[in-house]
Parts: structure tokens; sequence; C-alpha cells
């Protein structure tokens, strides 16, 4: 991200603005005071010309009071700032993408900081409010650190359902993560049939996925390869192992 540049282009005896570069993008916070009639000061932001976001504080508190023009001069600068602030740390989430995010909770988890994922996956949400794995993991951890286990089985299972809607066809691709997700929740919630069933469904795809193995592992469950005499690492057991999902998927769509 470009280095932020400030600069105060005007200074108004009523008002405030001021012109912002952020990540090669110009912004302009404009500040101003609508008069005695209505007393309100009024912040907006501006990018291209089109106004994008606008916040409005009411000052008729201060009307009359021997020290007006001081609190006045506070309160007007005061608000052009945080208007900055708020504009500075949402550019900056911003250029946050989908899967930089997934990444920075994957490194909290690894590090057992649960709650510190799942205020970064709130925060994610605001940005990206239909994305698979953040509903994911957002379920998940929904049910790690707040023991809300009703929700977050539904929110991992939501998860299947976006993913679906998004990605019609090869979805099958993306499952291992959240069958891993959805089968730590139901362990969570203490259903561990349905988290080995999970966890089994994503070793249909992905033979070889090490978080999974590691819970069925700890499940003291193991899924044998497909061709028992060849390692499980061999590639003809990951292409079978592959293939039969397929087809158990295509044969229970045949009879439902």
């Amino acid at each position: 991200m470009n280095k932020d540049i400030i600069k105060i282009t005007s200074k108004l005896s009523k008002g405030l603005s001021t012109k912002i570069t952020l990540s090669g993008e110009i912004y302009l916070v404009d500040t101003e005071d609508l008069g005695i009639k209505a007393p309100c000061i009024v912040t907006r932001v501006y990018r291209k010309g089109e106004i994008i976001s606008s916040h409005k504080v009411d000052y008729n508190h201060i009307l009359g009071t021997p020290d007006f023009n001081e609190r006045f001069s506070e309160l007007i600068q005061r608000q052009h700032k945080k208007a900055i602030e708020a504009l500075k740390r949402e550019v900056v989430v911003q250029t946050i993408t989908c899967g930089e995010y997934i990444v920075k909770v994957e490194n909290l988890l690894k590090k057992n900081s649960q709650e510190d994922a799942l205020k970064l996956l709130t925060e994610a949400m605001k940005h990206y409010t239909n994305n698979p794995f953040i509903f994911s993991y957002q379920g998940y951890l929904e049910a790690f650190v707040n023991k809300n286990y009703s929700k977050g089985v539904t929110t991992c299972r939501q998860a299947f359902k976006i993913l679906k809607e998004q990605v019609p066809f090869g979805e099958e691709f993306y499952y291992p993560i959240l069958y891993l997700n959805l089968g730590r929740t139901y362990l969570l919630a203490n259903k561990k049939r349905l988290a080995q069933a999970s966890f089994k469904k994503g070793l249909e795809i992905d033979t070889e996925n090490r978080d999974l193995l590691f819970e069925l592992k700890k499940l003291g469950i193991r899924k044998k390869p497909p061709l028992t005499f060849l390692k499980r690492s061999n590639p003809l057991n990951k292409y079978i192992g592959k293939l039969l999902y397929t087809l158990k998927k295509q044969t229970s769509l045949t009879f439902t």
C-alpha cells in the first residue's frame, strides 16, 4: 500500500476539507456547519466525486453557552479527525483479500489464539459477507469460543450452500476444509459420530489431508485407502478416492 498522504487543502471558519491519498485512490473529507437554523455538523467522504459515507452531529446542546466558539471548534475538528481515521482504517481493511484473512486465521489457530481469530473473522465478515470459507471458520470458532454449538453447526453447514451457489460445478474440490471445520464443530458439540462422518467425507476428496487425518487419528480412526496394497500417498489411491467420491455423489443424487 502506498504511503498515506494527508494534505489540508482549505480551512474555513466553519468548515474543514482534507484531501487524502490512500492505496492510490484520492479521497476528500469535507466537514461543514449547516448553520444555526439546523445546528448540525456534517462530514462527507468523497471518492471520484461521489459521496461514499456521511456522518452528522448535532450541536444544539452548546448553543448560547459562553464558550460556544471554543467548544464548536473542538467539536468540528474532532469529528473531522475521526472521519479521517475511520477512512484510513476502512481502506486498509479493504486491501486485505479474503485469502489473506484465512491465512491469518489459520496462523492464529496454530497459536491457539481462537478468540483473536474470531475477532478477525468478525471483521472479515463485514467485507466478505458471502464467502463460504469465512462462514466455515466463523461457525467453528463460534462453537469453540462462545460455546454456541447450534449456531456453529448451522453456520458451517451454510458454508456448503454458499459454495454450491457460487461454484455449481467442481465445488467438491473445496470441500475438505469445510468438512474439517464442520467435523470439529460437531466434536465440540459432543457429536462424535457426525464428526467422524464429516472427516471421512473430506478424506474421500483429499485422501492425504493432514488435518482430516489428524482429527480421525484423535478419534482412534484411520480411513483405509482404496488400494490397501499401495501406500496411502500413491497417486492411484488419491485418484480412485476422488473418483469413488464423485460416483457416490452421483448415485446419491440419482436416488434422491
